[in-house]
């Protein structure tokens, strides 16, 4: 499968955030705080030519490392029928070499819903603390990667 990935506009997002994040809920809630910041990034996976996956980084602190310069991923999504086909992580990847080369960037976190823990965990990601629910979307785990500028 010829995937291509590449920076998108935070609007763009909203093809597959609002269906597969914010399902039930109104468009405007696709838009999350600093979406639009100029060091946000936001990163769609097409194939022919067709939006199939989402992932933003978003220059946020990190709760248990609030000394460091920390990313948040957030709003990962892939169409139903690209999923399982490894494009997630072809995205967390993509959005992890970018955020190398900017070497201010020492830790990336997420809250990932529990059902992606595995994504995470393949990804070199290390869970921290209990599960904990995010009202109305459902239970998540905070996930974590020390940012490694030697490759």
């Amino acid at each position: 499968m010829e995937l291509q990935i590449k920076e998108i506009l935070a609007k763009e997002t909203y093809e597959l955030r609002h269906p597969f994040l914010r399902k039930g809920q109104p468009i405007e809630s696709c838009q999350l705080e600093k979406d639009e910041d100029t060091d946000t990034i936001h990163l769609g996976a097409y194939y022919a030519y067709s939006l199939v996956g989402i992932l933003s980084a978003i220059y946020n602190e990190c709760s248990e490392h609030k000394t460091r310069r920390a990313v948040q991923l957030r709003a990962m999504a892939v169409h139903p029928d690209f999923r399982r086909k490894k494009i997630a992580s072809q995205l967390i990847q993509a959005i992890l070499s970018k955020l190398k080369e900017k070497q201010s960037v020492e830790i990336v976190w997420l809250n990932a819903r529990v059902i992606a823990n595995d994504l995470y965990l393949n990804n070199g990601f290390s869970p921290v603390g209990l599960p904990f629910e995010i009202e109305p979307i459902g239970t998540h785990q905070r996930f974590i990667k020390w940012i490694n500028h030697e490759s």
